[in-house]
């Protein structure tokens, strides 16, 4: 008995070698269309893999910006309201000084 490989076809009607060979070529340039497709795939995902991690740090180092500049805000915040306290302080010592010399 011969293997399946060394058999011919059941049947042969329509299938000239030219046939055959133009199904061959079909086939070869569908292989190359599809390793191109998965190479490029994985470029893509190469890629997809950066922007994730670009993603990853710019989120981080919102984070840190968010941090900083509540920080700031704050220390700010505190500068302005003793500012404004020693500024209320000396016109009212200035105005408590002035009563002081009109009474004198």
């Amino acid at each position: 008995m011969l293997s399946m490989e060394s058999q011919p076809p059941v049947s042969r009607i329509g299938w000239d070698k030219q046939k055959i060979m133009r199904t061959r070529h079909e086939l070869n340039t569908v292989k190359v269309i599809m390793k191109d497709n998965v190479q490029k795939m994985m470029e893509r995902q190469g890629k997809l893999d950066d922007l994730v991690e670009r993603a990853q740090k710019l989120e981080e180092a919102s984070d840190v910006y968010v941090k900083c500049a509540v920080k700031i805000q704050r220390e700010m915040s505190w500068k302005h309201r003793a500012l404004r306290l020693s500024i209320f302080a000396l016109a009212g010592m200035s105005a408590l000084t002035g009563l002081a010399y009109s009474l004198l």
